[in-house]
């Protein structure tokens, strides 16, 4: 019987790291706007604060992009840090860097002005032609899901 303890220590090491979902996971399930994943890994213990690289945009600049009101808010309510600057080609210093709340203020702007027929030409003029942001930005409450993000950011960015 030597040999169950060690069983032991190695099933608790393989349930306990197992338990908590990798940020690459994380960020996956919000870049693809998959609100039930997203919010399911954050209740699980997902870092809030997840990052495409170090200097990278966070889970939250996607979950604002997108417009997903949701994932936003339960981003916050677990920890993410709306002060965040980050690129979202991940350099450091990087002019481009901005807060999850710049991105939602922009997406806002476009849904505001552009009209539809017109965003994915837009989008693909500025390098932006991401499928799950052009499906956000066409979907008929998109100014009412932006106006809300950056109405939640607005009250939490210094």
């Amino acid at each position: 019987m030597k040999c169950r303890p060690l069983f032991v220590f190695v099933l608790s090491v393989l349930l306990i790291s197992g338990c908590k979902p990798t940020p690459v996971s994380l960020m996956t399930a919000v870049k693809a706007d998959n609100t039930e994943e997203a919010k399911s890994l954050i209740g699980k213990g997902a870092d809030a604060n997840s990052r495409t690289s170090p200097n990278g945009w966070s889970a939250l600049h996607y979950a604002a992009r997108n417009g997903n009101v949701e994932v936003v808010q339960q981003l916050l309510n677990s920890g993410a840090d709306p002060n965040y600057s980050g690129s979202m080609d991940g350099q450091a210093n990087s002019a481009a860097a901005m807060k999850p709340l710049v991105l939602a203020r922009i997406s806002l702007e476009v849904v505001s002005q552009v009209p539809t027929s017109e965003i994915e030409k837009k989008l693909h003029e500025s390098g932006l032609d991401d499928p799950v942001l052009l499906k956000s930005l066409q979907d008929p409450t998109a100014v009412d899901r932006y106006t809300k993000v950056v109405d939640l950011l607005t009250k939490v960015t210094k």
